[in-house]
């Protein structure tokens, strides 16, 4: 088992389900938290960067070619926090948390 799965994916749970729990003005800037992520993930996608990841169990990064998925999901997540909508930020990262988890067991 790989820090994929006990690193990776509890943190998305968690981040999942915070829009539910945050005050508005939280939300807000959770949102930039959640832009950050997304900017991350785009950024490593169109540069293709960060290939030897050490959470992996083989060392490669195998999630790469799925990085823009991910960052369009929180760009959409960051972009409702940001307008104070958290029941609707929840869906795209929850999308993301379980597309992770599928990914993984197809891998």
């Amino acid at each position: 088992m790989d820090l994929f799965l006990l690193g990776c994916i509890p943190a998305r749970a968690i981040i999942a389900v915070l829009p539910v729990y945050l005050e508005p003005v939280y939300l807000q800037l959770f949102s930039l938290v959640l832009f950050a992520i997304s900017f991350s993930f785009l950024f490593l996608y169109f540069t293709g960067s960060r290939m030897k990841a050490f959470e992996s169990s083989t060392g490669f990064t195998w999630w790469a070619d799925y990085r823009l998925i991910h960052g369009l999901l929180y760009l959409s997540a960051g972009i409702y926090a940001y307008q104070q909508k958290g029941d609707l930020a929840i869906t795209p990262l929850a999308v993301d948390l379980l597309l992770g988890i599928f990914l993984w067991l197809m891998k």
